[in-house]
């Protein structure tokens, strides 16, 4: 039986996937910093997902930070991990950001 990874009906907001391709960096509870592929995106949060595995919980507050090099800025939202899958293959994550939202131009910018 297929298990969703993103139950749609917990979502406050639309989600958009994201193009294949897209880092994004995540620093752990760990202190360290990571790289990671961003798969879908909202205002109010995003799924991630690793190669391998990554050292991350449930309720663990990390950084999510994405960066415009051609722009020249970044968005640094403090997130907390909702749900964390692994496959064996990746290591999906569901992070809701805290105090904060994505803004809508940023948004714009990580899905086209």
């Amino acid at each position: 039986m297929s298990q969703d990874l993103h139950p749609e009906g917990k979502r406050a907001s639309t989600r958009h996937h994201v193009p294949v391709g897209v880092s994004v960096s995540l620093t752990l509870a760990t202190k360290q910093s990571v790289f990671v592929n961003l798969r879908d995106v909202s205002e109010q949060g995003a799924c991630v997902l690793r190669q391998g595995s990554l050292d991350v919980q449930e309720d663990d507050t990390v950084i999510f930070e994405a960066r415009n090099y051609d722009a020249g800025s970044k968005v640094t939202l403090r997130s907390k991990v909702r749900w964390v899958r692994n496959t064996g293959f990746n290591t999906y994550v569901g992070l809701s950001f805290l105090n904060a939202s994505l803004p809508q131009d940023a948004l714009t910018r990580l899905v086209a």
